[in-house]
């Protein structure tokens, strides 16, 4: 009888505590997706954006060019100009930014030259906003 009754009673009990924290993820997971979304969208804008005033000749912020990974003297002198520009906290976001991708995206292997052939003609921003995925 006691056994019977304890069973029922931590039954009860881990449901009560587990049906909440599954909600709690899958709102979690939601958030995260609408959210890449948003990101992705935004970035297409972003694109677009700087495309237009391209088009139009006006100069757009650095963060929004695309960055020239054809060599790494090239990187090297895209990061600077970024710092120039946009200011040491978004250099050290996009150095960041190169480090992370280098380290966890699986398709470049930790190879720089696969890393600079993915990211050529990127956006600092869009670099930035793939780290951040």
């Amino acid at each position: 009888m006691f056994k019977k009754l304890f069973t029922i009673l931590s039954f009860v009990s881990l449901t009560l505590i587990l049906v909440p924290a599954c909600a709690e993820q899958d709102a979690d997971a939601e958030t995260v997706k609408s959210t890449a979304q948003t990101e992705e969208t935004s970035s297409a804008l972003t694109g677009a954006e700087a495309a237009t005033a391209e088009a139009d000749g006006e100069q757009g912020s650095v963060m929004d060019l695309p960055v020239d990974f054809s060599s790494p003297e090239k990187v090297e002198e895209s990061i600077e100009k970024v710092r120039q520009q946009a200011g040491d906290d978004a250099a050290r976001d996009l150095s960041n930014a190169l480090g992370y991708i280098l380290a966890y995206d699986l398709s470049v292997g930790a190879n720089k030259e696969k890393m600079y052939k993915k990211l050529d003609g990127r956006t600092p921003n869009a670099i930035i906003a793939k780290m951040k995925r």
